[in-house]
């Protein structure tokens, strides 16, 4: 039988694959139909599983704080990410505020807790990518606050497709670090998961405006068209 280390690490390596295979057909799905409503969850239940463990894993059986950091990071965008369809009068209840604030004092923690501790087992390029991340994230949700209301039309899709595809690529960014000793291969993904993150996030802005109209609004001009 094995001990409780190694079955939690064979239950996070399995559910983050998972994750970044559910995920990417999510992605290469038709967005807002029930089988991507369906899928969506299934990745982001199986992402919670593979964060949990992890986070098991960095208190319970090893200290590193920049893989603590990076799960922290996961775990509020998967919040983040759904909350984002749901946020009303602009995202200024403190439900919105509050975790955007811890997520901003974690990063800034981290940073300066990699000035001190020489001594922890962790990658300095990764812990500043990591503590940036956070602070970037947290500054960013405390700022949208200030936004005008009207723009909550556009930026929740924005947000929510950017906070999903950066999700999966979390996912790989972790994995490449796991499976490659380099830091700048984890960055490298990272960087362009980000890229490609952006481009789903000005996808959704643009059907939301209507810029880009939707597989529902093609198929009732099409069906128009031949009456």
């Amino acid at each position: 039988m094995p001990d409780l280390h190694t079955l939690n690490i064979i239950t996070h390596i399995t559910a983050g694959l998972l994750a970044i295979i559910t995920g990417a057909l999510v992605l290469s799905r038709r967005k807002g139909d029930a089988a991507h409503r369906t899928a969506g969850w299934i990745t982001l239940t199986l992402a919670i599983l593979c964060v949990s463990t992890a986070l098991i894993g960095a208190f319970l059986f090893r200290g590193k704080l920049d893989l603590m950091g990076a799960s922290l990071i996961i775990s509020y965008n998967l919040w983040a990410g759904v909350r984002a369809l749901k946020l009303k009068q602009n995202g200024r209840h403190p439900a919105d505020l509050l975790p955007a604030m811890v997520v901003f004092i974690s990063g800034a923690c981290l940073f300066a807790m990699s000035q001190v501790a020489d001594r922890l087992n962790w990658q300095p390029d990764l812990v500043y990518a990591t503590a940036g991340s956070l602070v970037t994230y947290g500054s960013w949700d405390m700022l949208r606050t200030l936004l005008p209301l009207r723009w909550r039309l556009w930026l929740n899709p924005a947000e929510h497709a950017f906070r999903m595809a950066g999700l999966i690529a979390a996912l790989m960014s972790v994995a490449a670090a796991t499976l490659v000793p380099s830091p700048y291969v984890a960055l490298g993904v990272s960087a362009g998961g980000s890229v490609i993150a952006f481009v789903f996030a000005f996808r959704a802005a643009r059907k939301a405006l209507g810029v880009t109209p939707s597989a529902a609004l093609n198929a009732r001009l099409k069906a128009d068209s031949e009456l």
